[in-house]
C-alpha cells in the first residue's frame, strides 16, 4: 500500500453520522445507596466546616486551640464512630456479598476505620500533653483527611456493588433497617 494512501486514511477527519444518535429517554433507576450518599454529603459538609476552623488554629489562644482539637474528636465520636460501627455491622457484609464470594472489597474501608481510631488516640494524647499548635493541626487534618478519603472510597468503590446487588426495597429491608437498629442500640 502506498504511504500517501495510508497517511490520508489516518489523517482523514471522522465523518459525521448520517443519522442522529438515539438518546435513551428512560429514567435512570434510583440508587439503593441514595440515603447513605446523602448522609455522606452531610458528613462531608460538617467535616469541611471543621477543617476551615482548623486552618485558624495557630492564630488562637491555647485554650481555643485545645477546644478546636476536642471538637474534631467530638465530631468523630458523635458522627463518624456510630456510622463506622453500623457500616461494619451491616453495610460491609452486604457489600462483600454483592461483590461476590471471596471478595475483599471492604478490607480497605475497614482498615481506614482503624487508622482513624489510631489518629484520634494520638490527638487525644496530644491534647492531654498540651502539644504545639502545629502538632494539633497535623493530627486534626490527618483525621479529617482520612475520613474524607474514606467517604469517597465508600461511595466510589463499595456503593456501586450495593447499587448493583440490591434493589432499593431489598436494600432498605436488609441493610438500612438493621443499620438504623445498630446505630440506635449503641447510643
Amino acid at each position: 500500500m502506498p504511504a500517501n494512501r495510508r497517511k490520508s486514511r489516518v489523517d482523514m477527519p471522522l465523518r459525521k453520522r448520517e443519522t442522529p444518535a438515539i438518546m435513551s429517554t428512560a429514567p435512570t433507576p434510583p440508587r439503593s445507596t441514595q440515603t447513605l450518599r446523602a448522609e455522606h454529603e452531610k458528613m462531608l459538609t460538617s467535616l469541611h466546616a471543621i477543617a476551615e476552623r482548623v486552618e485558624t488554629l495557630g492564630e488562637q489562644t491555647t485554650p481555643q486551640q485545645m477546644g478546636l482539637a476536642r471538637e474534631v474528636l467530638e465530631f468523630v465520636r458523635k458522627q463518624i464512630v456510630p456510622h463506622a460501627r453500623a457500616e461494619e455491622y451491616t453495610l460491609y457484609p452486604a457489600a462483600d456479598w454483592a461483590a461476590g464470594e471471596g471478595s475483599r472489597i471492604t478490607e480497605v474501608p475497614r482498615f481506614e476505620h482503624q487508622l482513624i481510631a489510631r489518629r484520634c488516640e494520638a490527638l487525644d494524647k496530644a491534647i492531654q500533653a498540651g502539644s504545639s499548635p502545629g502538632r494539633l493541626m497535623h493530627l486534626c487534618y490527618s483525621i479529617l483527611g482520612l475520613i474524607a478519603a474514606h467517604l469517597v472510597t465508600t461511595e466510589e468503590v463499595v456503593f456501586p456493588y450495593l447499587d448493583k446487588g440490591f434493589d432499593p426495597v431489598r436494600f432498605e429491608k436488609e441493610v438500612m433497617t438493621p443499620l438504623r437498629v445498630e446505630r440506635g442500640a449503641k447510643r
